[in-house]
Formats: structure tokens, C-alpha cells, sequence
């Protein structure tokens, strides 16, 4: 079979299994929604379609409008299977709360109620023009009077006009602005602002793309004869308000000659800068938007007019709002729940700092109020909490909801229960087995769960002392694959007792998935009466604590070895030339110290050849084999035995006291004639005898600070001396 083929298949197979679960699945909605939307009336619309969307399995769609299922109508369009709400063209009777509803099979998902509102504008009142008079270089504001309903605020703006005709804006700048209400503000005065011509309040509407005008004021300008400075004054200021994660804005306007900047100060007391993630200043500094808005956020926020002088600070407040929230852990979570257990749901809505507490939440399922009687639902908490006990496959599955308001919203969150099959266990081993050497022990296991799920096994063995491990496949145990429901014990092969008696103890079979699960205990005893140590069934290699002990062990010894070698090698003795006068009196010091001895040789400047009498090396029990050992005659207490201050020796060769025991072998010294006529004594090194009793030690040493006893006996049989053939070590 071609691969592509089987890869085709295997990931339909997967697609149909992952579709099987969601199917079993109530709807999940995951549309999100305004709180309002704004369509003008009797206008063609172009764009005005709502969504709605939920997932697991087939879906229909229902809206309703005031509690009212909307039908398809000329001018409203809803597709069921989509969940599509298209307005064509809005009547007086299609403004209202409207809610998506999707359904399967299992349940219904409840969208959040939102309101559709009317997009609209009003127009100016018919009347008279008005007068305004102002001081050249003072404050002057002219009012926009009867300014019409403009709805929503977001689409609407006020634009000053001057003249006849809409096509003159006035300009704004750093001297001259609009506030808040749409009044319009000269923060300083000259007689060009008088120029006779009209001033008109225009209001757009944006999403109309209509403008209307009216409040026509004509502005006089009192002209000054000096050019005095104003301290900056405060002509406006606008608290603000966002909701939770909206954007929010504040005003602040100062008059004085000339203009004077704005400065602002958060709540915190930090200076605020224009910044692109929190904060955005605008409209010459007069305006302060808050990005998005957080409960910390809210406060008392303070702007100063900043010119040649300081104003004093003007407080405007923020104050962040929100429909009521859910706040702790595990709110609303969605749940699977075997049958016959019991689904806990959490609705702790809560209201922002400073706002008025939510209503007691109100809960439904599938969308329809439940009714809390009979004790299949149990109500606490001041209603926060429902629990659904003892629940069954096909009653109890579907979508939950808690509602709960206050004055700035609505809540409604949902969670879904879904009912499975429990873990069943259709076949299982006995609780107890006893084993001998030659037995194979079979642990069968044979359980099911919901279809939807796939069941997962974990063996778990705790020994006679208490350790538990998880099993896994070896010499004696063999875990069936792959689904690890089976385990057997194989001893066979086994002969030793005590490999057996490490197979009794307390073995644990974990049947389990994410929601459920299920433990099978058994007891493997034996009637072996065994004094030996149990061996480890399940370690098949070098324990890791030997290898690090041997490793140790090792190093040491090379360290040891290395230090011995270095302090040998130190102690060696040098070779120095032999004095010069020797060699000028026509001798050979070297060569008469291996043919004569030392005793033969003469003073350098002594012409004379005494005849000194000849040693009879025959007297001494040991006999002199080589010069080192012809040393061996002074090392006594030696009488009368000196030398001249040029190296050349005097005196008579006295008796020795006594003889003296000889000097241990491992230190032999050896005297040689120094180029100053100073006799020099070399240690050699200690023969392979002594190295050996050296590294016995250094085992000695290792086997105290590491307990390795059967590697300690091998260690010190290898260096114990040798002492055969060798009188010194035996």
C-alpha cells in the first residue's frame, strides 16, 4: 500500500476521533461582544452583521431579541447554521437586548446580552445670534449652546466654524482649543480673533457622515495699550472614566500670556510622559489618555500650567468601572465527571474597588433557570457556588451559567459538564500469590472506560523495607506493551533464594485517565526461608556509587604514586668533579677509588707514597663487595680522623670503637669525593619492596575513608610484598 496512503488514513482515522469527542461535547461559545452597538434608522446598511460562533459538533443558532426568538424578517437576516445576524435596515421595533443561543445535541452555549442602540444626531434650535466680549490678551470662551444629541460618543466630534458655509474650521492650537463640552477657548486674546465674522458650533457624526451647525456667536475684542504676562489660571478640567481595559481620558486647559504648556502627575506622583503603552498626550498637553485602563490606575491625577510661573495643581479623577468580574482560582472551569460523582461550579463574581456589589449570581443550564429543589442542585455561598451531585450520563451533561449584574454590566460566564463512564474493571488478578523458584506468575488486568477516553496503566512495586519504585521490564519482570495492563513474573531461571524473596512485597496497578482512575493492590509472598540480603530484581548494572568509589580510589592512587616518585627522585644525590690539585698531581682519583679503595689515596701535593698499611678486608664476617660497602669501615665512632681545609686527609685511620649494626638497606648512602674535596652522601631510592609497603599504606588509607571492603581485600592482596627470595622483607 502506497504510504501517502496510510498516511491519508491514519489522520482521517485521528480527525474522526477527535471529532467523536467533541461531539459528545455541549457547545462552547466563542464569539466575543460589545456591550453596545449603534445603527442608525431607516438608513441602508452595509455594515451591520453581528457573529455569533460556538464549537464541538454540529451547531444551530438561535437569537433572540427581548427574550423573543427573532425571525427572518425583510430587514433582518439570521442564518441558524452559521449563527449570522445581518441588519438591512433598521426599524424603531429592531432596537432592543439581544442574545445568541447554540445548540447541539448536548446543550446550549448562551452568549453575553448586549444592546442595540440607535446611531443618531441631532440639530441646533433656531435663534439669534449672541455677543461675546473679551480683553485683548485675557481668557475668553464662547460657548456652544443647545448642542444637539449625538449618539455614540465615539463617533462624534465638535468643530468650530467661522463665517458663512461650513468649509472655515477655526484653527486649533497651542493658544486656542475646544474642551470637553465643545466650548471653545481663546487661552489668550488678540483683535485678530475679531474679525466680524460669525462663530458657529458644528457637531459631525461619523458614522452618519453628517454635519450640523448652529450657536452663532459674534466675538468683540477689546483692545489693550500694554502687553502684560498672566500667570497660567485653570479654565478647565474634565475627570474621566473607562471600563475595565478600555480607554479613558482627562482634561486640563490653563489661560495666561503666553500659552503655558501642561504638565501631568499619575496618581503614584510620577511625571507622565508620552509614552505608546500606558499613557498618550494630546491636544497641545490639555488632553491625557489612559490606554488601557486598570483598577491601579484609577486615582486623583494632578496637571499644573507651566510658563514663565507655575499655576497651582488642579485634581482630576480616573475612575476605572467594569460589570462584575470573577475573581480566585477555578471559576466557572469546565468539568468531567465520571457518573454517580459530584460536579462542583465557582460564580464569585465581585464588583471593582469603589463600585456597588454585583446581585446575588443567578444560574441556568442550557439557558433556562434551574430549579433548586430535591437536592440535586445545592446552592452556597451566597449562591456562588452549585453543586450537581450524583450526576448521570444523560440528564446532567450540558452548559451551565451564572448571571450577575451591577450598574455598569452584566456577567455571564458558562462551564461545561460533561457525564463519562467510570473505570471499570472487568477482570483482575487475586490480592494475594506466593512464588517459588520455577514459577512465571501472570497479572492480567481487563478494564474499560468511556469511549471517549483512553485508558493509561502504571505498575508500582514496594519492597519488605518500605522503597517504592515503578516497574519497569527486566530479567524477571516482563510488562505486557503497550498498553502495560499485564505483568509477569518470570523465575524460571532463577536458582537463589534471595532473588527470589526481592520479588515479594506489595505491588500497585494505577488504571487511570484525566478524570478518573482506579488501583488494583496485590501481595506476592514466599514460603523461602532466606538469611541472605535480598538482591535488587530490577538493577542490572554496576551499582553508580561502586563506580564512583573505584574512580575515587584510582585517582588517589596515581596522586600517591606520583608524590612517591617526585619525593625519590629529590633525594638523589648529585655528581660533582673531583678537586682540581688531584688531577694536577698526575692521579686519577676515580680510577683509584675502584682499584685501591679510599684508605690508598695520597694529598694532592704530596710527592710521597706512604705505605700505608693494607686492610684485611678478611677480618669482617661480611664480606666488602664494592667501594659503597668499603664506607662501611668508618661509619663508627671513628679516633682521631680529620681532614686539611684543602679536602686531603690526615690523621691515623683509628680503631672502631665497636661495630655498629649496619644501616637498613632501603636507605643505603654513598660517599663520593666533592669538587671541594667535600664528601658528599647519597640516599638512593627505596626498591620496589619498599614502594610496595608504601602503596599498602595509601590502600589502607583508601579503604578507612571508602568503605569498598571485597575491593579493599583485591587492592591489598596485589600490594602486599613479596618476600620470597629476598632475606630483607621476609
Amino acid at each position: 500500500m502506497d504510504w501517502r496512503l496510510c498516511l491519508v488514513l491514519l489522520l482521517t482515522a485521528l480527525t474522526c476521533v477527535v471529532r467523536g469527542q467533541d461531539d459528545q461535547m455541549p457547545p462552547k461559545m466563542i464569539s466575543t461582544f460589545n456591550n453596545e452597538y449603534y445603527y442608525p434608522r431607516d438608513s441602508i446598511l452595509t455594515e451591520a452583521t453581528i457573529n455569533c460562533k460556538a464549537q464541538n459538533g454540529q451547531i444551530k443558532y438561535v437569537w433572540k431579541r427581548n427574550g423573543v426568538v427573532v425571525p427572518n424578517s425583510q430587514f433582518v437576516s439570521i442564518d441558524g447554521s452559521t449563527g449570522t445576524l445581518k441588519f438591512v435596515k433598521m426599524q424603531n421595533a429592531d432596537y432592543g437586548t439581544y442574545q445568541c443561543f447554540a445548540t447541539n445535541d448536548y446543550g446550549t452555549s448562551l452568549s453575553k446580552p448586549f444592546k442595540v442602540k440607535e446611531s443618531r444626531l441631532g440639530s441646533f434650535p433656531a435663534g439669534d445670534p449672541e455677543e461675546v466680549r473679551c480683553k485683548e490678551f485675557e481668557h475668553c470662551k464662547i460657548q456652544c449652546r443647545d448642542k444637539p444629541t449625538c449618539l455614540p460618543d465615539s463617533q462624534c466630534r465638535v468643530e468650530w466654524k467661522i463665517g458663512e458655509g461650513t468649509k472655515t474650521n477655526v484653527e486649533i492650537n497651542k493658544r486656542v482649543g475646544v474642551d470637553g463640552n465643545g466650548d471653545l477657548h481663546f487661552l489668550w486674546t488678540n483683535t485678530n480673533d475679531w474679525n466680524k465674522l460669525q462663530y458657529r458650533c458644528g457637531v459631525w457624526q461619523e458614522q452618519r457622515k453628517m454635519l450640523v451647525v448652529g450657536s452663532e456667536t459674534t466675538l468683540r475684542i477689546e483692545a489693550s495699550t500694554t502687553v502684560p504676562e498672566r500667570e497660567p489660571i485653570s479654565v478647565y478640567k474634565e475627570n474621566g472614566k473607562a471600563m475595565y481595559g478600555g480607554k479613558g481620558v482627562l482634561r486640563c486647559m490653563f489661560s495666561g500670556y503666553p500659552a503655558p504648556d501642561v504638565e501631568w502627575i499619575s496618581p503614584t506622583k510620577e511625571v507622565i510622559k508620552d509614552t505608546n503603552d500606558k499613557y498618550a498626550i494630546s491636544d497641545f498637553g490639555r488632553v491625557l489618555t489612559i490606554l488601557q485602563a486598570e483598577p491601579e490606575y484609577e486615582g486623583f491625577y494632578i496637571c499644573k500650567g507651566k510658563g514663565k510661573v507655575e499655576s497651582g495643581p488642579q485634581r482630576v479623577f480616573f475612575n476605572v468601572t467594569s460589570a462584575p468580574i470573577l475573581t480566585g482560582v477555578n471559576q466557572m472551569r469546565d468539568e468531567i465527571v465520571p457518573v454517580g460523582k459530584k460536579a462542583t461550579f465557582y460564580c464569585k463574581a465581585e464588583s471593582l474597588p469603589n463600585e456597588e456589589p454585583p446581585t446575588f449570581p443567578i444560574w441556568k443550564k442550557n439557558g433556562v433557570d434551574l430549579v433548586i429543589d430535591g437536592g440535586k442542585y445545592i446552592i452556597s455561598e451566597n449562591s456562588k457556588v452549585l453543586e450537581v451531585t450524583d450526576v448521570q450520563k444523560g440528564s446532567d451533561t450540558g452548559a451551565y451559567q451564572c448571571m450577575s449584574e451591577n450598574s455598569e454590566g452584566v456577567l455571564l460566564k458558562e462551564a461545561i459538564l460533561k457525564v463519562i463512564d467510570p473505570i471499570t474493571i472487568r477482570e483482575r488478578p487475586l490480592g494475594s500469590y506466593k512464588i517459588v523458584p520455577g514459577d512465571v506468575l501472570n497479572l492480567a488486568v481487563v478494564a474499560d472506560t468511556d469511549p471517549s477516553l483512553a485508558l493509561q496503566y502504571k505498575w508500582i512495586f514496594t519492597d519488605r523495607q518500605g522503597n517504592e519504585k515503578e516497574i519497569e521490564s527486566n530479567e524477571y519482570w516482563k510488562i505486557s506493551w503497550p498498553n502495560n495492563n499485564n505483568l509477569t513474573i518470570d523465575v524460571r531461571q532463577v536458582t537463589d533464594p534471595g532473588v527470589v524473596f526481592s520479588l515479594t512485597g506489595d505491588y500497585k496497578l494505577k488504571i487511570y485517565h484525566n478524570y478518573d482512575q482506579k488501583i488494583i493492590n496485590v501481595t506476592i509472598e514466599t514460603d523461602i526461608i532466606t538469611t541472605v540480603a535480598p538482591q535488587s530484581p530490577i538493577v542490572q548494572q554496576a551499582n553508580l556509587n561502586f563506580i564512583i568509589y573505584i574512580a575515587v580510589a584510582v585517582v588517589f592512587l596515581i596522586i600517591v604514586i606520583i608524590v612517591v616518585f617526585c619525593l625519590v627522585r629529590r633525594n638523589q644525590g648529585g655528581v660533582y668533579s673531583v678537586d682540581k690539585k688531584e688531577v694536577a698531581a698526575g692521579h686519577d682519583p676515580e680510577k683509584e677509588l675502584l682499584e685501591h679503595g679510599f684508605q690508598d689515596l695520597s694529598r694532592a701535593d704530596d710527592d710521597r707514597i706512604p705505605n700505608y698499611p693494607v686492610y684485611d678486608y678478611e677480618d669482617e664476617k661480611n664480606i666488602i663487595d664494592d667501594d659503597d660497602d668499603s664506607l662501611g669501615e668508618y661509619e663508627g665512632d671513628l679516633e682521631l680522623n680529620k681532614f686539611n681545609e684543602d679536602g686531603s686527609f690526615i690523621g691515623l685511620y683509628a680503631n672502631k670503637k665497636d661495630k655498629k649494626t649496619p644501616k637498613s638497606e632501603y636507605f643505603q648512602e654513598e660517599v663520593n669525593g666533592g669538587a671541594d674535596n667535600r664528601w658528599t652522601v647519597t640516599t638512593h631510592p627505596p626498591p620496589a619492596a619498599n614502594l610496595a609497603a608504601l602503596t599498602g599504606v595509601t590502600i589502607v588509607l583508601l579503604c578507612l575513608s571508602i568503605p569498598l571492603p571485597g575491593v579493599c581485600v583485591q587492592l591489598s592482596s596485589y600490594a602486599r610484598p613479596t618476600t620470597e627470595g629476598d632475606p630483607r622483607l621476609s
